[in-house]
């Protein structure tokens, strides 16, 4: 297989384009100065607050340097001894966020554990209590590696590359693949920073990933490399201060493809215009009455109301990859599926394109070959068919009835096992639905694009 490079001659392109780039997407040093000024008094605020905690500290991509222009967001973690019992922990880092909001809007959010988040200023910011470990220990709370992630980046990181992290991270959320939350199921901001790190600049990381084959593993420690064979993902980058996590678990299969061949799209010609956002018109509502004559599509609407984003995400996915089993084992051929959702709507959808939505009454089922004596003899006692058995060649056949034929009734059957809620919309329903909820004109317009937004 021959190597995919930067050709030569589109060098001054790129280079062009990097500058044109970092001067929309890199925060001015005014932005920086104030924005420090800011979390150094928030963290001054909450250090000198009376508890055991042991210091505070703004993690993030704000205080590694990698943040973007338009990131208003602030991480802070208060850091706890070890020694301190959990739900005293947890008990201590809810009483002190709380208090750092005091006069500001503020709430309690939900990951592994509870904490406070809220808006200072017109900034958001998030309080959240980690334990003081080092690298290797194991974790007492899920987000005690993060202060060492901080020092890992800080300590190796040159200021030429923050600002390759910063394009890394631009270049994948144009194409939809930050972040490393189920909604996305892409790569996190400390994965876009280990892969600077190892490859040396933004550019050299999409030349190297236009190259990548199934599975990709590295390490940025020599003595890690032992460890790569124990992890079995597509893409593996273990963590340089925990040995036993890959920190690219989260990275889907199709996040990772869609990475690789938006690479390989861009070294073709590294101009501006590939950043440029492509105005797509909405969906109307005559166009899609044109569009159900000519697709089998499918709608299942999962009712989400009140429920945190990651257990949306999670649920839908699960029930989603059961879904498409089912039909899949029931004779439909899904064309494409994608799960809309927006933060704070009551509703999720699941839009599935379908060959059909109706299947034929019966259907040829194979059997054994004719000189299989011991099968033949299982399948002519054992059988159910309207039909058959009967030889064709050197095997056995039957016809059977199927007991439903309807996409619509088989997907409602099978939702007696989904974990929340639904209805099912198909024809005409669908039209209906479209008139109730604004959001699906857009959700939509995105499904019915006709090839990867990066091609268009």
């Amino acid at each position: 297989m021959s190597s995919i490079n930067l050709d030569k001659s589109k060098v001054s392109i790129y280079r062009d384009t990097r500058k044109k780039l970092l001067s929309q997407i890199k925060p001015s040093t005014s932005q920086n100065i104030k924005e420090k000024r800011f979390i150094d008094n928030v963290i001054k605020k909450i250090e000198k607050m009376p508890g055991p905690h042991l210091s505070a500290v703004c993690a993030g991509s704000f205080g590694k340097g990698t943040n973007l222009k338009d990131t208003k967001d602030f991480d802070v973690f208060v850091i706890y001894p070890p020694s301190l019992e959990k739900t005293k922990f947890i008990e201590e880092g809810l009483m002190l966020g709380q208090k750092a909001f005091k006069g500001y809007f503020w709430e309690k959010a939900y990951s592994q554990h509870p904490y406070i988040r809220g808006v200072i200023d017109g900034h958001k910011v998030e309080v959240v209590p980690a334990y003081k470990i080092e690298p290797n220990e194991p974790i007492i709370s899920a987000v005690d590696r993060t202060v060492l992630h901080l020092m890992f980046v800080l300590k190796n990181m040159s200021e030429t590359q923050k600002d390759e992290t910063r394009l890394l991270k631009y270049f994948l959320k144009q194409i939809g693949s930050y972040g490393a939350d189920t909604s996305v199921s892409g790569f996190s901001g400390y994965l876009c920073e280990l892969l600077i790190l190892f490859y040396g600049d933004f550019i050299t990381v999409l030349e190297n990933a236009s190259n990548w084959q199934y599975p990709i593993k590295f390490t940025l420690l020599k003595e890690q490399h032992v460890n790569l064979a124990r992890f079995s993902e597509s893409l593996v980058v273990i963590d340089p201060i925990d040995d036993t996590r890959n920190v690219a678990s989260a990275v889907s299969l199709k996040q990772l493809s869609l990475f690789i061949a938006s690479s390989r799209k861009f070294l073709e010609n590294p101009s501006i215009d590939f950043f440029n956002t492509k105005v797509i018109p909405k969906v109307t509502y005559h166009q899609l009455i044109g569009k159900l004559e000519n697709f089998s599509l499918v709608i299942v609407s999962f009712e989400v109301k009140d429920m945190l984003k990651e257990i949306i995400w999670s649920k839908v996915k699960s029930n989603t990859s059961k879904l498409i089993t089912h039909l899949e084992f029931s004779d439909f051929d899904i064309l494409k599926y994608e799960v809309y959702h927006k933060e704070g709507q009551d509703r999720c959808y699941l839009v599935l394109l379908l060959n059909t939505l109706e299947l034929p009454k019966f259907k040829k089922i194979n059997g054994p070959l004719v000189s299989d004596f011991k099968s033949s003899q299982n399948y002519l006692t054992n059988n159910r068919s309207v039909l058959g058995p009967y030889i064709k060649e050197d095997r056995w056949y039957v016809v059977r009835k199927r007991d439903k034929t309807s996409a619509k009734a088989i997907i409602l059957d099978f939702s007696q096992v989904f974990n929340l809620k639904s209805k099912i919309y198909s024809g005409t329903e669908i039209n209906d639905l479209f008139l109730e909820d604004d959001d699906l004109s857009e959700y939509l317009t995105d499904f019915f694009i006709t090839k990867e937004k990066f091609l268009i």
